[in-house]
């Protein structure tokens, strides 16, 4: 674990910054080379995360479909509230380039 990263959950809201929209999944793959060592990148943890950040405003839900094991996938998408809020509280911090 590097001292150099924002904390998980920072990078977790920052990756939604682009605009697109992401399934608990598809955020574990992109924080994976950075975080893989981290105990709560792990499914669980980062789809209570994504509801967290629903819960209090930050993301909304904006599809959901069943992945290939037929388990439920939601996909999220960053609206202008949480856009402006992360940017104001987080947005200074960034991790380094991979």
């Amino acid at each position: 674990m590097s001292s150099d990263l924002m904390p998980l959950y920072y990078a977790i809201l920052k990756q939604f910054m682009d605009g697109e929209e992401y399934s608990a999944g598809e955020i574990i793959d992109a924080l994976e080379p950075l975080y893989g060592s981290y105990k709560l990148l792990t499914k669980k943890d980062v789809e209570e995360a994504l509801a967290t950040a629903k819960e209090n405003a930050l993301l909304d839900e904006s599809s959901y479909d069943l992945d290939e094991h037929g388990e439920l996938r939601i996909r999220y998408q960053i609206n202008d509230f949480g856009r402006d809020m992360i940017d104001r509280y987080i947005g200074k911090y960034n991790n380094p380039q991979v």
